[in-house]
């Protein structure tokens, strides 16, 4: 119950500071645009125009008779090209006189050419006027959030933790004119904020988690050789058991492993025979498709973070098995290599939720290549050389197959080191949730906490201090902190320990304008960490930089 109160708590601090659904920056200017931020004085409709309308068009748009529900005589009355409302209906007036649907055709009297020029003259003069003026009070750009996308990676940069999948945790985002970074299609509604929250706790938990609790750097080799997946005979019947379909027993880089092949050796010689063991493989000549599923399902990662994968492999080509049926491969009439394939390492979660990781080029030579990548709690590593053919049936015949031969690619063994310590970004610095605090992990439970010093909340304090002013994008007001401290004060009233006050008052801090939005003074230019903000999530759609937010 008590979790449930805090994070109520932390979506009403949220909620009320953000405004839900308002479209408008934050009220409250800086001096020096207070002459910018004045009340504008009134744009009226000019004399002419006003006479054009009411003898040309009120008789159809009244009080009494309101033709497309457009009363012109009530419009004329309060003419205001200030009030937005009443600028849209005179937009929608001036593009229908100039289009030449109003006064409709048939009309009579029906105003001449040079009369109807005159006034959309006359009209768009002062129209121009009153929106540069607005532009100016009030900026061109609705206020907006950052779009789903926009956030995950924002969080990401923020907790140092590039593995972290915010994106489907959000509802989807809203789309104008063909782009999800249109203030307009970006609500902020209640539900939208629960959403956010609940993102925003999983991430920082995910981060406490691995900052507890990293597991040492390890370096272990898996053998292709040892990994039933890649198991694919002749006996496994019709369909799996073609030779477009089952895998090749290698030795070297061409030579077909026979007695294997034959059945008279067991698929591989292990830790006995150490020499042999590293001139073993198992080819393809087909790419990873059902039922052709490899992966060195004896690796899962033991949690979300940076490695280091090594793949050894190569190419091979596989002559026809016989003259007739020259497309399909022979598993014994084995040689070097002729191309060189790409392959793509895949991570997996059984079964098949797939995530591309990195493609690496293999040729005929026997060789390691090298990446590193992110991989998630869980995750294994699947190959694919994409180039290859998939065979359906009836068409059984592979593109790519010559009646010398055909392609292949043969995996020896994969390498995986980690997990790595975090990349320490110049100029960034570490960014740990709990400062110097001493954390512990219940191992009944697997619960992080953090050990207060003397004073929890002064410590609560200066830590959310430091947190702010990594997760906004602008130098933090004096009243930034204050807010949230209160919520971490009010979780511990209620209940919460230390760790899951701090981490509420953490998740209220992603949720609150100063993250979760643009935050952009109106005026007729932007202050130099709305323009940063703006060049980041148009770059690469996340916070600025350490550079960026230097300059």
């Amino acid at each position: 119950m008590t979790r449930y109160l805090t994070a109520a708590a932390a979506l009403a601090v949220a909620v009320s500071a953000t405004g839900a659904g308002r479209t408008k920056p934050p009220a409250g200017p800086t001096p020096k645009k207070a002459a910018a931020a004045a009340p504008a004085k009134q744009a009226a409709v000019p004399a002419d125009a006003r006479a054009f309308l009411k003898a040309n068009c009120v008789a159809c748009h009244n009080a009494q008779v309101t033709q497309g529900g457009l009363d012109l005589a009530a419009l004329l009355s309060g003419s205001d090209l200030s009030d937005p409302k009443a600028f849209a209906r005179w937009v929608a007036v001036h593009d229908r006189v100039r289009n030449g649907e109003m006064p409709p055709k048939g009309s009579t009297p029906r105003p001449g050419v040079a009369e109807t020029d005159r006034f959309l003259k006359s009209l768009a003069a002062p129209m121009v006027a009153a929106d540069d003026a607005r532009a100016r009070r009030e900026g061109r750009a609705a206020w907006r959030r950052m779009n789903r996308d926009e956030y995950e990676n924002a969080l990401r940069d923020l907790l140092d933790a590039p593995w972290l999948p915010i994106r489907d945790m959000l509802p989807e985002d809203g789309v104008a004119h063909g782009f999800n970074k249109v203030g307009d299609a970006l609500d902020v509604s209640h539900v939208q904020m629960g959403r956010y929250l609940a993102a925003a706790e999983y991430a920082l938990r995910e981060r406490l988690a691995q900052e507890a609790d990293r597991p040492a750097t390890t370096t272990r080799r898996y053998y292709t050789r040892e990994e039933p997946s890649f198991f694919r005979p002749v006996a496994f019947g019709p369909f799996n058991g073609s030779p477009e379909r089952a895998t090749f027993p290698i030795l070297g880089c061409a030579s077909a492993d026979t007695d294997v092949l034959d059945q008279k050796a067991p698929m591989t010689v292990g830790a006995k025979d150490p020499a042999r063991r590293e001139e073993e493989s198992l080819g393809v000549v087909a790419s990873a498709y059902e039922p052709i599923e490899p992966r060195w399902n004896r690796f899962r990662a033991p949690i979300s973070g940076r490695y280091t994968l090594r793949l050894a492999a190569h190419t091979f080509w596989a002559g026809p098995d016989n003259e007739k049926n020259w497309w399909r491969p022979s598993r014994y009439n084995l040689s070097t290599g002729r191309t060189r394939e790409p392959v793509t390492l895949y991570a997996e979660v059984p079964p098949r939720a797939l995530r591309r990781l990195e493609t690496v080029e293999v040729g005929p030579e026997a060789g390691v290549r090298e990446v590193t990548v992110y991989l998630n709690k869980g995750e294994t590593v699947r190959p694919d050389a994409g180039r290859l053919f998939r065979s359906r049936p009836p068409a059984w015949r592979n593109p790519l197959a010559t009646r010398e031969g055909q392609p292949g690619v043969a995996y020896r063994w994969l390498e995986v080191a980690g997990p790595l310590p975090p990349p320490e970004t110049p100029g960034k610095g570490r960014l740990p949730l709990f400062g110097d605090l001493p954390l512990a992990k219940d191992p009944a439970t697997g619960r992080v906490t953090a050990t207060p010093g003397r004073d929890p909340d002064a410590d609560a304090e200066s830590l959310l201090r430091a947190f702010i002013a990594r997760a906004y994008r602008r130098p933090v007001a004096a009243g930034d902190v204050a807010p949230f401290a209160k919520l971490f004060r009010t979780a511990r009233e209620t209940g919460s320990d230390f760790t899951d006050a701090l981490l509420t008052a953490y998740s209220a801090v992603l949720c609150s304008p100063g993250f979760v939005t643009l935050e952009e003074r109106p005026g007729p230019r932007l202050d130099d960490h709305a323009l940063a903000t703006r060049l980041a999530l148009l770059l690469w759609n996340s916070e600025p930089d350490a550079a960026l937010r230097a300059l």
